[in-house]
């Protein structure tokens, strides 16, 4: 591996630890949003009672539905961790197998200690190397999960608001409970479009 590619190697480990920092801090704001939302949409069911009968089953669903997607963000955030870990390896191993080529290059004999050191590094890079693909996999899948999770509560948001619009007197309150249930939930959503988008290439 040339200066070239060790260089973007280090770039695409701080890009990676800079978006998961990044979108760490700011689910976790966005999931307690969520959450704060579907409890006032529960809120509002229990204080008018019968007239908001039909919507409080959408708003257990809310509730439910916040509760998934804590869970479904958790498994990802437990899988990012190996990732790094792995990631940081990698880079470990290929600057020390870059530092043993240039011992091995500058030595003047035949060094079997060398070669036998430099063999055992280059296993252990192609261990570290298979072990971040392995985590990048994982990784996504559960990014495919948080999606659908997602997914699955933006539907029922979507039916909150259509339920929402049929009430009479009590429409507006409700409304804007579905409203900014709707909002706190797109914001997931691009949320995590974008953090994908950030380590696609370097996960794959």
């Amino acid at each position: 591996m040339d200066d070239q590619s060790l260089d973007t190697l280090r770039r695409d480990f701080i890009a990676v630890a800079d978006a998961t920092y990044a979108f760490q801090g700011a689910l976790k704001k966005r999931l307690r949003e969520i959450d704060r939302k579907a409890l006032n949409a529960q809120v509002l069911v229990k204080r008018h009672g019968k007239e908001l009968a039909g919507y409080g089953v959408v708003a257990q669903a809310f509730r439910e539905g916040a509760q998934a997607m804590q869970l479904a963000a958790d498994h990802v955030q437990k899988l990012i961790n190996p990732l790094m870990l792995h990631f940081m390896e990698t880079l470990r191993d290929v600057q020390q197998m870059e530092s043993l080529r240039h011992i091995q290059s500058a030595a003047t004999g035949n060094c079997p200690a060398l070669a036998e050191r430099m063999r055992r590094h280059a296993e252990m890079q192609d261990r570290h190397a298979a072990g971040s693909r392995r985590a990048g996999l994982a990784l996504n899948t559960a990014l495919d999960r948080f999606q659908s999770v997602i997914a699955e509560l933006d539907y029922v948001v979507v039916n909150g608001r259509i339920e929402a619009a049929l009430k009479g007197a009590v429409n507006a309150p409700l409304a804007q409970v579905s409203l900014e249930m709707d909002r706190s939930v797109n914001g997931v959503q691009e949320l995590l479009r974008a953090y994908r988008q950030q380590i696609e290439r370097i996960i794959e």
